[in-house]
């Protein structure tokens, strides 16, 4: 019997076939563009986050050294910082200890949040003072395990005026948006953390308040 020769079916793709491809490869490379933008954002602010924390202890130290006490130099002004009017107070985290969580905040509104992770909230008091100084940061990039911050540790606030205060965490709250309601003025020297929650998810908030906690010197 003699069988035939199989030869390949050549499907011809038609213009409606080559324009979902098309159509295809757009949205890919718009899920790329989407995911690209915020990733940028988020690297672009640990780049700044980090220049400015290094700048704090670097200005922070040299300003501290002051002029020999022999000399007839005028005194030295001490104030920590980089020198930019844009660095308001370096945060330190007692917890998670393994990870020395600390970063310099701006001061401004929320719309500061855009370039650096972390911001005091421009109108509420400065540290140390009396009632309910406000900072918001962002987990990404610096403080992924920051949620295991709890009552009884601690939060320093240094002021460029080198003046550091501790707080002690009282309240720990995971809120959805609309049901955060601690950051209304107290009357007591207080301060409220506020950052989203779960890590990249940023569905909910994590928001502490604190107490001064009195000097000893």
């Amino acid at each position: 019997m003699h069988i035939p020769a199989l030869h390949p079916v050549r499907v011809k793709r038609g213009p409606g076939r080559r324009a979902l491809i098309a159509l295809g490869l757009i949205a890919i490379l718009a899920g790329i563009g989407l995911l690209a933008v915020p990733l940028l954002g988020v690297w672009q602010r640990g780049q700044a986050d980090q220049s400015a924390l290094s700048s704090w202890q670097k200005g922070g130290s040299n300003a501290l050294a002051g002029a020999p006490a022999t000399s007839t130099a005028a005194p030295r002004t001490v104030a920590c910082g980089s020198g930019s009017p844009s660095d308001y107070a370096l945060v330190s985290f007692s917890a998670p200890t393994a990870d020395h969580y600390a970063g310099v905040a701006t001061d401004g509104t929320w719309d500061s949040l855009h370039n650096r992770s972390m911001v005091h909230y421009t109108g509420t008091p400065a540290p140390g003072a009396k009632g309910n100084s406000i900072i918001a940061f962002h987990r990404e990039p610096d403080y992924e395990h920051i949620d295991q911050l709890v009552v009884g540790d601690t939060v320093s606030v240094q002021d460029q005026s080198c003046h550091t205060f501790v707080y002690k965490i009282t309240g720990r709250w995971v809120l959805d948006p609309s049901k955060v309601t601690q950051l209304q003025p107290t009357s007591g020297h207080d301060l409220t953390l506020i950052t989203c929650t779960p890590f990249w998810v940023d569905s909910q908030r994590i928001v502490w308040r604190a107490s001064l906690v009195p000097s000893t010197s």
